[in-house]
């Protein structure tokens, strides 16, 4: 998903939209600047569409989704299975047997003054917690808790129309396409420069182009805390 679109960012650059000499390369330097932007948060995709993921149970009543924001219209449906295995086993996640019933089984944790929206991303057990299974392990004596390998299937509906984009994602971008576009036709970005008997050093390292954006979007990223 691209985070901007041209004429925006050639607004926020201050390039007249009729100015159209640098289209090629803005639009290049946007699409490079979404996806390294992605990389950065772990969030591949944050475009709006239907999602079908699986997760390890965490063995814990919260279960955090890769996507947000969570939307409860259609409702999210949640399958629960031992022998999972990411549906790759044979008869994974039949919705007779493992699908959990939504307000009954599981819910959305949805924040105040949402509507129908779960920022947050973070499905509730009921009555449970996500389950991660026992196994055994010759050798030992007493079975201990395993990991899930894939026995939990959610399918739900997330993420953000560009218009509903958080500001913070846009001005991000901005700010990295402006720097990227200096970088040319050196290819590094510039430490520093002296003008008689030109002389210049550079910038190798890729944090310091992203140092800027970073504070406006950390607390976006997709943070692992195993089990997923």
């Amino acid at each position: 998903m691209l985070l901007s679109d041209l004429n925006e960012l050639k607004i926020l650059m201050d390039i007249p939209l009729a100015h159209t000499a640098e289209d090629v390369k803005l639009l290049f330097l946007l699409r490079m600047a979404s996806d390294w932007i992605a990389e950065l948060l772990d969030r591949p995709d944050l475009s709006i569409k239907t999602r079908t993921e699986y997760y390890d149970g965490t063995g814990t009543k919260n279960l955090l989704l890769r996507c947000r924001p969570v939307h409860t219209s259609p409702v999210p449906q949640a399958f629960e299975d031992t022998g999972g295995y990411w549906a790759t086993a044979a008869g994974a996640f039949a919705a007779s047997t493992t699908q959990l019933t939504w307000g009954t089984d599981f819910t959305l944790r949805l924040d105040p003054g949402e509507n129908g929206v779960s920022r947050s991303g973070i499905l509730v057990r009921i009555g449970g917690v996500w389950d991660r299974p026992q196994a055994r392990q010759q050798g030992l004596l007493s079975p201990f808790v395993s990991v899930g390998n894939g026995n939990v299937k959610v399918v739900y509906l997330a993420g953000y129309t560009f218009d509903s984009l958080p500001s913070p994602f846009r001005l991000a971008l901005a700010f990295l396409v402006a720097r990227l576009r200096h970088v040319f036709p050196l290819g590094v970005e510039l430490n520093s420069e002296s003008y008689e008997e030109r002389s210049i050093s550079v910038v190798t390292d890729k944090t310091r182009l992203l140092s800027l954006v970073r504070p406006l979007i950390w607390q976006q990223r997709n943070w692992s805390f195993g089990g997923r």
